[in-house]
């Protein structure tokens, strides 16, 4: 995860030669939300806040939002992250 600890905007101008389909970024994303340890979500949320796209990650942080095992301020993070991806 250690991509996650820069910005995206960093990490894709790093990577402008490789092609869409061989960035696994989503995914990534993906994965440190849901992995749900100390630094990862917070990690994801940040990019999330970056402007990364929430729209394909809707199911995971409304599992965030109601998650009991996760802090209250990621809950919160995830809460407006949801709220603010809604279909319009």
């Amino acid at each position: 995860m250690p991509l996650l600890e820069r910005t995206p905007s960093d990490v894709s101008a790093e990577l402008a030669d490789v092609s869409i389909a061989d960035r696994p970024l989503s995914a990534l994303v993906r994965f440190a939300l849901t992995a749900w340890e100390s630094t990862g979500p917070t990690l994801a949320l940040d990019w999330l806040d970056a402007g990364w796209p929430t729209r394909d990650l809707r199911d995971v942080l409304a599992d965030m939002k109601d998650s009991r095992e996760l802090s209250q301020p990621l809950r919160d993070r995830a809460l407006r992250l949801w709220s603010a991806s809604a279909p319009a």
